[in-house]
């Protein structure tokens, strides 16, 4: 395997290394470790891809992504080689025009690309999908995987906060974030699934999500009345979703299996539970200020296009919008909502992982 990226000498002592990548700009403020050319060819030996292979052109300053380079960035966020065809096809989904990945990479908003990963790669690479799977769950994977992508942002394409990303706060998740679905505590098909996957495949689900909204309930035996409340509470009257045209983005729903059960009983056709949670978010149209109501019909936002509920606002235009997912700990108290930029729409890519020793 011949390498064709620059070489450039680095200190062998870690502490050193991680000085030197702060003083460069390549770090994230966490130490990384040492790209060495063995480290490099190990992630590169689990791909098809020759090293030179331009995989993608990554935004906001268009960096050519070639396979090689992105090794480079997941050795040293640390990936397992196993692992790595996950990174490509997280980049992969979130290249895809419709992620819009320049206006998530450059706006003031704190978006930034969640992973979601289905298939049986979870348990093997450390995908954690359990308890504390969106932080603390400490999953290789995880942990890696998610960080790969980000400094791919950062060392190729070139993100900056400040600078190239106007974002005002971020979040932690541009450290990066990866998490699986408990598919084997799901009463319904994977994600994967239902974007037209199969279920031995290992498949990446990429999302622009602007953090973690935390919702819990003690309180409610009837699952419709939980469901209720929860539809209520992804209908925030400041969500992003609300700024602009109601048919794009998504809210992804994360729910622990014990709730997932509950409302399995319900509706054990997750459509069907889709509609029910989009009939319920929207908040009345008086609940904003008299010049927000105003935009907000300028906007066309105010009621069903069929005229029905003229005065309410719909967070979503459709149900498929509202993506439920199942994965968490066995605590049945707590939802995770992860919600949308807006301006973008989820991509998944199948992870292609065949070594090149095997063919």
């Amino acid at each position: 395997m011949t390498l064709t990226g620059e070489q450039v000498e680095v200190p062998a002592d870690p502490r050193a290394f991680h000085t030197l990548s702060l003083a460069n700009g390549w770090g994230d403020g966490a130490p990384l470790l040492p790209p060495t050319d063995d480290a490099v060819e190990a992630v590169l030996a689990c791909t098809r891809h020759a090293p030179d292979h331009v995989l993608c052109v990554l935004p906001p300053e268009y960096g050519v992504a070639t396979v090689e380079l992105i090794a480079t960035n997941a050795a040293m966020a640390g990936v397992q080689p196993e692992a790595f065809p996950l990174v490509l096809a997280a980049l992969e989904a979130l290249t895809t025009p419709e992620w819009n990945a320049f206006g998530l990479t450059t706006t003031t908003s704190s978006v930034f690309p969640m992973l979601i990963v289905n298939g049986p790669c979870r348990v093997p690479l450390g995908i954690d999908h359990r308890a504390g799977c969106m932080g603390g769950a400490g999953g290789r994977g995880s942990m890696t995987i998610g960080r790969a992508v980000a400094l791919c942002l950062r060392n190729i394409g070139g993100q900056r906060a400040g600078d190239t990303s106007r974002t005002v706060f971020g979040q932690p998740a541009r450290f990066g974030m990866c998490f699986g679905e408990w598919e084997e505590r799901s009463p319904w098909p994977s994600l994967a699934q239902r974007r037209g996957f199969d279920a031995e495949s290992d498949v990446v689900t990429v999302h622009g999500g602007k953090g973690t909204f935390p919702l819990a309930d003690i309180h409610n035996d009837d699952p419709r009345d939980l469901l209720f409340l929860l539809a209520k509470s992804i209908a925030y009257p400041l969500a992003n979703m609300f700024l602009g045209n109601a048919d794009n983005g998504e809210v992804v729903l994360a729910v622990n299996p014990m709730w997932a059960e509950r409302f399995a009983a319900v509706f054990a056709d997750i459509t069907d539970l889709q509609s029910y949670l989009h009939e319920h978010a929207w908040q009345p149209l008086d609940l904003w200020p008299a010049p927000n109501r105003d935009i907000l019909e300028t906007k066309g936002r105010v009621g069903l296009r069929d005229g029905v509920h003229p005065d309410r606002v719909y967070l979503a235009a459709r149900p498929d919008q509202i993506v439920p997912v199942v994965c968490g700990g066995l605590g049945s108290l707590h939802a995770i909502a992860l919600p949308s930029f807006g301006e973008s729409a989820m991509q998944s890519a199948r992870a292609q992982a065949v070594p090149v020793a095997s063919q």
